[in-house]
């Protein structure tokens, strides 16, 4: 939270400590906290200051830690306190004297400390000694907000927007950002925007007011924002929609380098959509752009890109690579396209026991064709031991997700009764929904049994009509079982013979 209000003995000593001020005094403020010290904690934490950095007076550490412990119901007295008694000396030195400098409001004081407190690191991104404190660094802070500070009333603003440290509070957060807009702070728009867009502060979300704020910024070159403004600007069947605007702000941000513009500008180039002419090898350039900038969407879709080899040229090592860089980043996809990869011998050597492994990554993930692709490896022993109990386990994580294979063999475990309970009807069912829908491999399973008559009664000429389904669909066990019956039916007539 902010800085409670402070008495008029603390205001007058403030007053007297501020740089800006007319009437400053260090040696009458010195003198006014020292006087007030005893009865007001706040006045006690500036008088500690004053000893501790030896502003005035002779330096006395232990004076001050004295004062810092007499006033530490000042939380801010009780922060320094506790930071004195863990941080090395000269840390301590260095913390203390920004401490002062930032309580006179020197704005570089400041802006050097809210960082810090804000996030527990220090200016290179290593941890810092102080505690991260939010409703401390919203507290250095604001003085410099209401001085006019750009930086600072963009940063209190946000902090505002987001309840970082004090209550969430739309006006002052508006004010804030506005008045940091007004001084040219793109970022403060785009703050605005996001706001707006998603509804944070407890606003409801209102795209007209963030399409304002998205073009402010867009305008004054802030590249998230030419992004966002662009995505709002293809929305088709809205009064937004003006795709030629769309195409020069997505443009301005994937030239800036803004990693998502990449991607969405590379696609739209390898596939000529948006209205940009096709241009697949600039669609390609951005596309490894936004990979390299670890877009992992972008890596998912040029690596099938290069996969596939519709879009752009078929390039095995490329899909490998950046499948391998998505995978380890946790894309389920990618995960999921590596084991096909390595079980299918693509570009890498057949390797069941890594297809497995990545398999099963994806499946943890939730990933239903990779659960599917699991249950099978399971189902048949390939790179893992084989264990229908695993296997049944996994076919149902993908069925329960919809995935048609899966729900497959959970309709044939039911209808032999393999790991379950026989319900030959139930499984029936499941399949003759799934032929409903088109699936081989549903026409398959059921032209197999009722080819079979083992479960069903046996009916020879609507299983040859699903077996052919399945068959046209380019399902090999189904197009198998068809070849074997035209056999055994030539046999049958050899024999008869």
């Amino acid at each position: 939270m902010s800085r409670p209000e402070s008495s008029a003995e603390t205001e007058r000593v403030r007053g007297l400590m501020g740089l800006s001020s007319g009437d400053g005094d260090l040696e009458e403020a010195y003198a006014a906290a020292k006087a007030a010290a005893a009865r007001d904690p706040e006045c006690g934490y500036l008088y500690a200051l004053f000893l501790y950095t030896g502003t005035v007076a002779p330096i006395d550490k232990d004076a001050a830690r004295a004062w810092l412990e007499r006033s530490k119901a000042y939380r801010p007295a009780a922060i320094v306190l506790e930071e004195m008694s863990r941080i090395p000396p000269e840390e301590e030195d260095r913390l203390v004297g920004l401490r002062f400098r930032a309580e006179r409001g020197d704005a570089a004081a400041c802006r050097e400390l809210f960082p810090i407190y804000d996030t527990g690191k220090d200016g290179d991104g290593r941890r810092a000694h102080v505690l991260k404190d939010h409703a401390e660094a919203v507290r250095l802070y604001t003085p410099c907000a209401e001085a006019g500070d750009t930086e600072a009333e963009n940063a209190i603003g946000y902090m505002y927007v987001m309840g970082k440290g004090i209550q969430k509070d739309l006006d002052k957060a508006v004010r804030y950002l506005t008045d940091a807009y007004e001084h040219g702070c793109a970022q403060a728009a785009h703050r605005l925007a996001v706001m707006y867009d998603t509804g944070q502060c407890n606003v409801d979300p209102n795209l007209d007011a963030a399409a304002m704020w998205y073009r402010r910024a867009a305008d004054i070159g802030y590249a998230d924002a030419q992004y966002a403004l662009a995505g709002i600007l293809f929305m088709e069947g809205t009064k937004y929609y003006s795709p030629a605007e769309g195409r020069g702000y997505l443009e301005q941000a994937a030239e800036k380098g803004q990693p998502e513009a990449m991607h969405q500008y590379g696609l739209m180039h390898c596939y000529g959509s948006n209205g940009f002419r096709r241009d697949a090898d600039k669609g390609r350039r951005y596309l490894e752009k936004a990979c390299e900038a670890g877009v992992q969407q972008a890596q998912v879709d040029y690596a099938n890109m290069c996969f596939e080899g519709h879009v752009l040229p078929r390039n095995m090592a490329l899909a490998a690579k950046w499948f391998t860089v998505a995978a380890e980043g946790f894309s389920g996809i990618a995960q999921y396209a590596l084991g096909c990869m390595y079980g299918s011998g693509l570009h890498f050597q057949r390797d069941d026991a890594q297809a497995a492994k990545w398999f099963e990554e994806a499946a943890e993930g939730g990933e239903p064709n990779a659960q599917y692709a699991l249950g099978c490896f399971y189902y048949e022993g390939r790179g893992v031991e084989r264990d229908d109990g695993m296997a049944k386990a996994w076919f149902q994580e993908s069925a329960n997700q919809g995935h048609p294979g899966a729900r497959c063999f959970i309709a044939m475990f039911m209808i032999a009764g393999c790991g379950t309970d026989q319900d030959v009807e139930s499984g029936v069912r499941t399949l003759e929904e799934l032929v409903a829908q088109g699936h081989a491999e549903a026409q398959y399973y059921l032209g197999k049994i009722y080819w079979e008559g083992r479960y069903v009664r046996q009916d020879a000429s609507y299983a040859r009509r699903m077996l052919d389904l399945a068959a046209k669909q380019g399902n090999p066990d189904a197009t198998d079982l068809l070849e074997e019956i035209k056999r055994s039916k030539k046999c049958s007539r050899v024999d008869a013979g």
